[in-house]
């Protein structure tokens, strides 16, 4: 049986989250890994129920993203989280981040589920505190690369976000008095939440420009929000929806010609 443009796109961002997934159950400890390679089912378990619930109302296929919204949100979590906000954030995500959009996500359902949980639920788990006291963590900042290069080179992911965020989040830090500008893309969850959210496509300006803009200011709101909150969260998921929300504007705005009469 051959496969479909959707499943295709399955399997790559499976692929593609698979080494960033691997590093974080390397990293964890025991309980903490068992309990993301449960969690990592669960999810999969509950965006297919609910994927298949509206498609069977809805009489449509079940559609694409399903293996990149559980994954990405297991690979997002900095540990282990309380298992009743998670599959609340999880159903979250996926009714209103996807299947009320007919199974095609105006952004990202993870990015959708895991703001839910850190609005909901702040003491559950699944945001980092203390952003700036963590050591670098380059092995799994460098996990997400050769993923996000190839779907990148499949025109699945918007790499002129990535590089924006680069170069917004070291403008911030300097800006800011920040020497260590050149750590913020190795610290915390920045890597993933950059390539895996803010560049993907659901949620992605549409225009080269627009995307770079997109990028820097996905970019400068992660260090903003590390460098001038007392609490120093990692800040990744607010600044990658923030920056999905702004993204049709910015289109708009760099598309945008004066009328002449």
């Amino acid at each position: 049986m051959a496969m479909t443009d959707d499943n295709r796109d399955d399997a790559l961002w499976a692929l593609a989250l698979a080494p960033p997934l691997a590093v974080r159950l390397y990293e964890d400890a025991p309980e903490a890994a068992v309990q993301r390679v449960v969690l990592a089912a669960v999810a999969l378990a509950i965006a297919y129920a609910w994927a298949a619930l509206f498609a069977r109302r809805a009489g449509r296929p079940l559609g694409p993203g399903l293996p990149a919204f559980a994954l990405g949100f297991v690979v997002l979590l900095p540990g282990p989280v309380a298992w009743g906000g998670a599959v609340l954030a999880l159903s979250f995500g996926a009714v209103l981040g996807r299947e009320v959009f007919g199974g095609r996500a105006i952004l990202p359902p993870a990015l959708i589920g895991l703001a839910f949980a850190i609005f909901s639920f702040p003491a559950g788990g699944f945001e980092t505190q203390g952003t700036l006291a963590l050591p670098l963590d380059p092995l799994f900042a460098a996990s997400c690369l050769p993923g996000a290069l190839v779907l990148a080179l499949r025109r699945r992911l918007a790499w002129p976000v990535a590089i924006g965020a680069v170069l917004g989040a070291g403008a911030a830090a300097l800006l800011l008095g920040d020497p260590a500008w050149w750590e913020h893309p190795v610290l915390g969850a920045a890597a993933a939440g950059v390539l895996f959210l803010a560049a993907a496509p659901e949620g992605a300006a549409r225009g080269v420009a627009a995307r770079l803009l997109h990028g820097v200011l996905v970019g400068a709101l992660i260090v903003v929000i590390r460098l001038n909150n007392p609490d120093q969260p990692d800040g990744v998921v607010f600044a990658a929806l923030l920056g999905g929300l702004f993204a049709p504007l910015l289109d708009r705005a760099l598309s945008w010609r004066p009328r002449h009469g």
